[in-house]
């Protein structure tokens, strides 16, 4: 059972540069002009002006105005956020664009060190839990530390922060809090998705409020305990710990898509890769029929080492993540922040999201033949606020209640 995650450097290797000029630290490192890289790049004009995150204000992050992710951000003070649990490789937690937005444990945070104050099992798990080997240390350990972090990329990605004048801004960047659960390494069985592994990463989650759970990778072969997991989290109705599963498609040509997208559970919500101009990416792995929302791969810039590098990736990973983010921060906003998940799905994602009349150009093959409904938030667009996505001919515009 390997556990593969697709996000690939393609475009360019580690993102370094002059700084924003102005109030950014002087460690920021980061190109502050368009960057091309493909057809979409540099998006201009940015869909919310008063936003001064420096890939943004240079037009690179085509992927927040493509999914109208700024309309999630929330301008009239804090939301009650949604928690995100990211099921990867850990994370870097001390990056700039990841310090201030993770999903905190009071109870531990405030306790003493080396107690469980919660009474949980899990002793000193402020920000998540390593289940590889078994610490509170959410870091890439090991090999991890000499590579590229998958999972710090895709929490940024999520809910990078935004206004800090420096790097990028993500669709749940106001709404969205992120829980690191470090369910794989770099080396030996650490590569594995052990079930085991799987299912307790799955029960601290749900256990700890986390609504979104995001899995930017896959596996090829499962068991029964692993599959009745997912069940009562992704499909028994009334279930205690009901969440909606974000889960990534593979496309480099993989016959299946892959667990857990491949489970035909009412509250997994799949996210299927768009490249270039609407097209969703070649070699795309059949999906079960679902909700199924094209999000966008190509060309995203993602937070790399710490303590301000940055990635320009591509991949079905990245698709998964921007999927996840944008459903937090869209949840995270009312009238949606007092819906339980399956309100939330019904109502909202099944209701409006799969029903938008924004739509990806046909696939090449079943189940893609005619496109799949663009993931967006034009949901939230009122009359004073909209993304300039939104105003597309055909595009749904509807005032919040």
């Amino acid at each position: 059972m390997a556990f593969r995650s697709y996000t690939t450097g393609l475009c360019l290797t580690i993102l370094g540069g002059t700084p924003w000029v102005g109030t950014a630290p002087e460690s920021s490192g980061f190109p502050c002009q368009p960057f091309p890289c493909s057809t979409l790049l540099p998006s201009t004009p940015v869909a919310d002006p008063k936003t001064n995150d420096c890939a943004y204000r240079a037009g690179n992050l085509w992927w927040v105005d493509y999914v109208a992710g700024s309309l999630a951000w929330n301008t009239r003070g804090r939301p009650e956020p949604v928690t995100v649990a990211v099921f990867d490789d850990g994370a870097w937690i001390d990056h700039e664009e990841l310090r201030n937005q993770l999903w905190t444990n009071e109870a531990e945070a405030s306790g003493k060190a080396g107690v469980d104050d919660d009474g949980n099992g899990y002793v000193d798990d402020i920000h998540g839990w390593d289940f590889v080997d078994d610490s509170p240390d959410v870091s890439p350990k090991g090999a991890c530390r000499n590579r590229v972090s998958h999972g710090t990329a895709m929490a940024s990605l999520i809910a990078a922060e935004r206004n800090n004048h420096v790097g990028i801004a993500a669709p749940g960047s106001d709404g969205a809090r992120v829980m690191t659960l470090r369910v794989v390494g770099c080396e030996g069985d650490g590569t594995r998705a052990d079930p085991v592994r799987l299912t307790r990463a799955l029960d601290y989650a749900t256990r700890m409020g986390a609504r979104v759970l995001s899995f930017s990778g896959h596996w090829n072969a499962t068991t029964p305990e692993l599959d009745a997991k997912f069940r009562e989290i992704a499909d028994r109705p009334g279930s205690p710990v009901a969440a909606i599963v974000v889960a990534s498609v593979p496309n480099k040509g993989e016959p299946a898509a892959g667990y857990p997208a491949a489970y035909d559970f009412r509250r997994i919500v799949r996210a299927i890769p768009i490249g270039s101009d609407d097209m969703i990416s070649p070699g795309t792995s059949p999906a079960p029929a679902g909700l199924n929302l094209g999000a966008p791969s190509a060309c995203v810039i993602g937070a790399g080492s710490p303590p301000s590098q940055y990635r320009l990736e591509q991949g079905s990973s990245n698709s998964t993540a921007i999927l996840a983010g944008l459903l937090a921060g869209i949840w995270s906003r009312p009238p949606y922040d007092k819906l339980s998940p399956d309100e939330f799905l019904a109502g909202v994602v099944e209701g409006r999201m799969a029903t938008t009349p924004r739509r990806s150009k046909p696939g090449a093959r079943p189940p893609y033949l005619d496109g799949v409904p663009l993931a967006d938030a034009c949901l939230l667009a009122t009359e004073r606020r909209s993304a300039s996505v939104c105003r597309q001919p055909g595009a749904h515009r509807e005032p919040r209640p």
